[in-house]
């Protein structure tokens, strides 16, 4: 799985990343999931479409924040999960 850790390719000038950074997963509230590298934090950036597609599709986060994969040369969102409702609204139905 191709994942950039941004401190270790800043400070390596990118020489250490599997590949260049093509797209970002990101969301308003923390991140995580079976397969989420570093739970908690907001974002990650990945090489590949796929990759990143399939790491947002499978991680959770809190109810009411939804999850975003974005290309990061063009900044368009490619992927967007939406927030999951909140235990109070699903008990009010």
């Amino acid at each position: 799985m191709e994942i950039c850790n941004r401190d270790q390719c800043i400070q390596a000038s990118r020489r250490n990343c599997p590949e260049p950074v093509g797209y970002r997963i990101r969301s308003s509230a923390p991140i995580w999931g079976a397969l989420w590298p570093t739970p908690g934090t907001r974002e990650l950036d990945v090489a590949h479409r796929c990759v990143a597609v399939s790491l947002a599709a499978k991680s959770r986060t809190e109810p009411g924040a939804a999850i975003q994969v974005v290309h990061v040369a063009s900044g368009q969102v490619v992927y967007q999960k939406p927030p999951e409702p909140s235990w109070e609204r699903l008990r009010a139905a």
